[in-house]
């Protein structure tokens, strides 16, 4: 549970920006997504971030993000994006999980999973909710590593690796 807590923190930003300052997701604008925990000979990712540049500036994250196993659940959420002295940053909302949808062993969830699901995930998340999470990346081999801070205070226990990949690659969320 800690790895998707992890993973959520870090793709949920809540703020807009404006497009010429797309700083660490530059790689956005051309159509990449980011593979957070990659497992690069089985073309997987404990969840890929993808943003969307609207034409007024404003950067809106899809986060779809594995939060279970076993059975395999999968949440997706859209969030607006900021980018704050060169990092990625947002706030999770309560509306956010309000808004997110589900798949349970590749299938939509039902009305009945998903309440219960965001009934659950809100939950799990009552002490990320409603803070400042930010992102940076530095070079790590061939990827990044993502390194976060949480309201202003570093937390290495939330970094990971990511890598920014092509959809046309093949990659997806999956264990």
């Amino acid at each position: 549970m800690r790895g998707f807590l992890i993973v959520l923190a870090l793709m949920m930003p809540a703020f807009s920006a404006q497009a010429a300052d797309l700083g660490p997701l530059a790689p956005a604008a051309e159509g990449k997504v980011q593979c957070f925990q990659p497992n690069e000979v089985a073309k997987t990712c404990q969840s890929i971030g993808s943003y969307r540049i609207s034409p007024t500036g404003e950067i809106e994250n899809t986060a779809t993000i594995m939060i279970s196993t076993g059975p395999q659940v999968v949440m997706t959420t859209h969030a607006p994006a900021v980018i704050k002295a060169g990092k990625d940053c947002g706030v999770l909302k309560p509306a956010h999980i309000d808004a997110a949808t589900f798949m349970v062993e590749g299938k939509p969830a039902t009305a009945s999973q998903t309440a219960a699901l965001r009934t659950q995930m809100k939950g799990a998340l009552r002490t990320t909710l409603g803070h400042e999470v930010c992102s940076a990346y530095a070079p790590n081999g061939a990827a990044l590593m993502a390194t976060s801070t949480f309201d202003g205070l570093a937390r290495p226990d939330l970094d990971q690796k990511v890598m920014w990949v092509s959809p046309s690659e093949g990659y997806r969320v999956a264990p």
